[in-house]
């Protein structure tokens, strides 16, 4: 068995994952290379997992999908990139695709289920609570996922896997929350989750709101560990950039789509990178940071949400551009983090990191 770090007061290791349907295999293909070095470098004898270097994992979308399965499921990224290879082609795949787009274009019950099967592997449970029995021997692998209410889309809501002092969001089930911030209107219909005295609320993913959720996953941390805890790392993935966020097949979309869930997709994109440079320029973007945001810079990007048949293309370009020489050195800073969360000279606060 790996080796994680075990006390309670170390500095902490964040992780912040963007949406970007299919593309979010390039995320967990960023996040193995970061564990294959880890395991590399502490001559560990399996493949270590995310949950036990990470504090804190929250994502958006396709990237909440992923915090639930390394935070709440525990995987590793091996073991998560399996599964969302097979969640692609049932989801995304044309016998899932709806003749009207009502509602989204293609059936979130094919996404239910595939994330039933999932927990009734893991947990033995599918109805098992986001926040349930989960016993750890330390404050790694916390996760949480950002969705927004369809009536008031101008905060997002956070659903955790731990309990937090002042919240109020329900305890729904984890097939649950990943519907919710799943729920891209082009995509899947909206879900309705028992909230305070069973009253229901309808929730949509995040995407449009926080597709990059670096901020919210910054603020949460600083909210569960407390301001005077010192940050270890703070990683952000992306999936590609691109200058918008596209359709396979818009023609056959916009008949099927009213116009306005369309123009929702030109937003994202633009709200990932404005969100990445603001930190980049607040915290500098050079080895001795404490922040560092991985993002392909070609070929991923132009690939559109759901051509599940091109996750192959996806893992090529990411593994060029993980063998940038500045990129590599990137992913080594990280790694030295994890390993050694005392190696390096720059010490900053929670406060300090959600004040830049």
């Amino acid at each position: 068995m790996a080796n994680p770090p075990q006390a309670n007061n170390l500095p902490v290791n964040l992780l912040s994952l963007d949406g970007g349907g299919i593309r979010g295999v390039s995320e967990l293909i960023v996040l193995h290379e970061i564990m294959v070095r880890v395991q590399d470098r502490k001559n560990l004898p399996e493949l270590p997992k995310p949950c036990d270097y990470f504090h804190l994992i929250g994502g958006t979308s396709t990237g909440g999908l992923i915090a639930i399965m390394l935070g709440r499921l525990e995987l590793s990224t091996e073991e998560a990139l399996a599964q969302y290879k097979a969640f692609a082609g049932h989801i995304f795949g044309k016998k899932n695709r709806k003749s009207k787009g009502h509602d989204g274009a293609f059936k979130a019950t094919t996404l239910e289920g595939e994330m039933k099967k999932l927990l009734q592997s893991c947990c033995r449970d599918p109805e098992a609570l986001m926040c349930g029995d989960v016993t750890r021997e330390n404050e790694m692998g916390r996760a949480f996922i950002c969705a927004v209410p369809a009536t008031n889309m101008r905060f997002p809501r956070v659903f955790r896997t731990y309990k937090l002092l002042g919240n109020s969001d329900p305890n729904c089930k984890i097939w649950q929350a990943a519907r919710a911030t799943t729920a891209a209107p082009t995509f899947f219909k909206r879900i309705s989750i028992p909230g305070v005295g069973g009253i229901e609320e309808t929730f949509i993913d995040a995407g449009i709101k926080c597709n990059n959720p670096a901020k919210q996953v910054r603020e949460e941390a600083r909210r569960l560990f407390g301001e005077n805890r010192t940050v270890g790392v703070f990683v952000s993935i992306g999936t590609g950039h691109s200058g918008t966020i596209g359709l396979s097949n818009p023609d056959v979309f916009q008949r099927i789509l009213p116009s306005q869930l369309i123009d929702t997709l030109k937003n994202i994109a633009t709200d990932c990178e404005s969100v990445a440079d603001e930190l980049a320029s607040q915290y500098g973007e050079r080895e001795e940071s404490v922040y560092f945001r991985f993002n392909v810079t070609h070929g991923v990007g132009q690939i559109s949400l759901e051509e599940w048949k091109k996750i192959s293309e996806i893992v090529t370009h990411t593994k060029a551009y993980l063998q940038d020489s500045r990129i590599s050195a990137y992913v080594d800073s990280v790694v030295q983090r994890l390993c050694d969360p005392f190696s390096h000279s720059t010490s900053v606060s929670l406060a300090l990191l959600c004040a830049l």
